[in-house]
């Protein structure tokens, strides 16, 4: 039953024959007749063929099942790969897009140092589609906003709680405050009131973003609208239109390093403020199956990615009253 049973797998991802047959190389044919022989061998329907192709509480069943012998072998190979000291060792390490940018680049010389013989794969995606990949054992960790919505068998552990930043730039608070500037500079340093932003356009994420969502739902508690002209999935083009004097964003605690390189190379022209009575924070997690059994290297990878997070929370004395 176990034979070939990635082939299952794949059907049971990929919830279409072709598409699995594409990915395994192997025949639409052969995979149609591997699925015959399984059921005819379990004495069970594992997918409804029609109205859509879908899995059955059976085939669910089985998936989940096959999900963990996958876990155990990955488990094995890495330990008995290390124990005869085998090159080729690797860490599939997923997070999300804007984060890529900015972990990655810090990460990836530390890594090297700290693990030369052992190659880190990266991929990049929004935070549902990453949990789905460490569920099908895609991956091996991933990095992403906390949620109460991750499954019950992931363990999380908290490397980052972010505060939300204002960011605008000197032009745009001359426009929009030309009655107190430049002294409301140093109001705004002890919290900025976003019902004095209301006629300030706004670049921001996009609303499933959590940003957005922290920024929305402060502006709900004031009964504000705040004026978005421009959403997309892209934190450094908010803030690069932000040095352009195009619209203010908003800026998560990760992202400042990048944000103060910027400022410093458009010539400091950028204010970063903390938002007043904004109580709301941002968890960032790194999490895996909690049966997963990682080698060593790879727990010392994670505590890697752990120390890479926490120096980020330096940034935040910078600019929190």
């Amino acid at each position: 039953m176990f034979a070939n049973y990635k082939y299952f797998l794949a059907i049971a991802e990929e919830l279409n024959l072709r598409k699995a047959a594409d990915r395994l190389y192997v025949s639409h044919q052969n995979l149609s007749k591997y699925l015959q022989r399984l059921e005819a061998e379990l004495g069970v329907r594992l997918c409804n063929r029609k109205p859509i192709f879908s899995l059955t509480p059976e085939g669910e069943l089985l998936a989940s099942s096959l999900r963990d012998i996958e876990l155990t072998e990955q488990g094995f190979r890495d330990r008995l790969s290390e124990m005869i000291d085998e090159a080729g060792h690797e860490i599939h390490l997923g997070t999300t897009e804007g984060r890529f940018r900015i972990l990655i680049p810090d990460l990836l010389g530390e890594f090297h140092r700290s693990f030369p013989s052992v190659y880190l794969r990266i991929t990049s995606a929004d935070s549902p589609r990453l949990c789905r990949m460490v569920e099908n054992n895609q991956l091996d960790i991933m990095v992403a906003n906390a949620s109460e919505d991750y499954p019950k068998n992931f363990a999380c552990s908290e490397v980052l709680n972010e505060h939300i930043y204002l960011v605008i730039s000197d032009n745009m608070m001359m426009k929009y405050f030309p009655d107190t500037y430049p002294d409301c500079k140093e109001a705004f340093r002890a919290g900025a009131d976003l019902r004095e932003f209301q006629a300030v356009p706004f670049s921001m994420n996009l609303p499933g973003f959590r940003s957005h969502i922290m920024v929305k739902r402060h502006a709900e508690r004031l009964g504000i609208e705040l004026n978005c002209i421009h959403v997309s999935s892209h934190p450094d083009l908010h803030h690069i239109m932000s040095a352009r004097d195009y619209a203010a964003s908003f800026c998560l605690t990760m992202y400042l390093p990048k944000l103060l390189k910027l400022n410093e190379e458009c010539g400091g022209i950028l204010n970063v403020f903390p938002i007043k009575d904004m109580k709301e924070t941002n968890p960032v997690v790194i999490a895996w199956l909690k049966k997963r059994t990682f080698s060593s290297y790879a727990y010392e990878f994670i505590g890697l990615v752990r120390r890479q997070c926490m120096t980020y929370a330096k940034y935040d004395k910078l600019f929190m009253p």
